[in-house]
């Protein structure tokens, strides 16, 4: 099955990183090493990292008709990250995944099956 893996991380953390900091260099080898692992078993289908969150642009609809505003979508001190796709044979293996992000990196992980068809809409369909 395929999953949507979101990476969260503290907004606040844009402004100040230091990008020469070995904290940093360590995140960026830990990611990168991963993509490799997922992309030689097969399981990474792709993955990037996200740009600053003031370039982000949302679109709302409203009665007027669609709206664009600066910013993410919804308030908050995390904010996406990076996302990735992958194609994993159980639940467990992907959750393992995130697991392994949370515990290297300290990014909050989201995991969200991809729809294969309408059974997936709802967890009781």
């Amino acid at each position: 099955m395929k999953y949507l893996l979101l990476a969260y991380g503290d907004q606040s953390g844009w402004d100040t990183v230091d990008v020469n900091s070995p904290e940093f260099i360590a995140m960026c080898k830990f990611y990168e090493d991963l993509a490799a692992e997922l992309t030689a078993s097969g399981e990474l289908l792709g993955t990037e990292g996200l740009a600053h969150p003031a370039l982000s642009r949302t679109v709302r609809r409203t009665d007027a008709g669609p709206v664009a505003s600066e910013g993410p979508f919804a308030e908050s001190k995390e904010v996406l990250a990076s996302f990735a796709i992958v194609d994993c044979d159980s639940h467990d293996r992907v959750m393992a995944i995130a697991a392994r992000i949370v515990d290297a990196v300290g990014d909050t992980v989201e995991v969200r099956p991809i729809m294969a068809g309408p059974e997936d809409i709802r967890p009781d369909s």
